[in-house]
């Protein structure tokens, strides 16, 4: 009886545990794929960098940040890591460009447009 108790934990073990593959796997799913609308918004390597150029950009206050941020490349993608809630509302972006270069960036959501 205690071999037959032991063989059915260990064959109980060893069972693969779809739940929650599948929930994992369809979590992945249900995260909204976004891209760059067009190569006219340009992004921050950091939120402070970016507030910065929205202060010079909007109004004319301070000076543009002379590196850190650049053009996003249209068409790249995104998924928005988090969107911290301020007086402007900024997100913190991981962008995919080429299928393989990721960077992680700041920007406004209006950038992006969702896709399917």
């Amino acid at each position: 009886m205690k071999y037959l108790i032991q063989l059915l934990t260990i064959s109980f073990l060893l069972q693969p545990i779809p739940l929650l593959a599948d929930k994992t796997r369809q979590n992945l799913h249900n995260i909204p794929q976004y891209e760059v609308i067009d190569d006219s918004y340009q992004v921050c390597l950091s939120e402070q960098l970016y507030r910065q150029l929205l202060n010079f950009s909007l109004y004319g206050v301070g000076k543009p940040p002379t590196e850190g941020c650049f053009k996003a490349n249209s068409g790249a993608k995104a998924i928005i890591l988090q969107c911290p809630e301020s007086d402007i509302i900024l997100c913190q972006f991981r962008l995919e460009s080429g299928g393989t270069n990721t960077i992680e960036v700041w920007a406004s959501k209006v950038m992006l447009r969702e896709i399917e």
